[in-house]
């Protein structure tokens, strides 16, 4: 006799998460901007080129081994707050959710009045971080036959 059990398959986005692949999924992503100056160092690029393609779960405990704590905060912040707003408007499960992209963008400041000198450019850095999750339609309610 021979059942038909759900084989556990690589996901097909994220390096952490094994799926059944009886269900259907439907993959979403939302992508996220932060504006932060804190986060200059290399050691910070380092770390968020590390947490590419990981789940959550696994982006949080490579997070809070970082030595400097500000650095750790910053990016902890960071990461609660996206994911915070991806459960609270997209329905977003925490268990199914991974860090698809993260990285630093470098945009100059044009504001003239903050700069008094053309040739002093002030920078703002953006964190972006594109969060991916499987999403499940919530079940539809069924009608009483009454």
């Amino acid at each position: 006799m021979i059942l038909n059990m759900p084989r556990l398959l690589k996901h097909p986005r994220c390096k952490d998460f094994f799926r059944a692949s009886r269900n259907p999924m439907i993959l979403e992503s939302v992508t996220l901007s932060a504006k932060n100056s804190n986060l200059l160092s290399g050691n910070v690029t380092k770390i968020l080129k590390s947490l590419r393609k990981r789940s959550f779960y696994k982006a949080i405990e490579i997070v809070s081994d970082i030595g400097n704590l500000t650095e750790q905060n910053e990016i902890l912040q960071i990461l609660y707050s996206a994911t915070v707003y991806t459960e609270n408007n997209h329905y977003a499960n925490l268990l199914k959710l991974w860090i698809d992209d993260i990285y630093i963008k470098k945009i100059p400041n044009s504001n003239k009045f903050i700069t008094q000198d053309s040739f002093n450019t002030t920078y703002q850095y953006n964190v972006i971080i594109k969060l991916g999750f499987e999403y499940k339609e919530p079940p539809i309610k069924k009608e009483p036959l009454w």
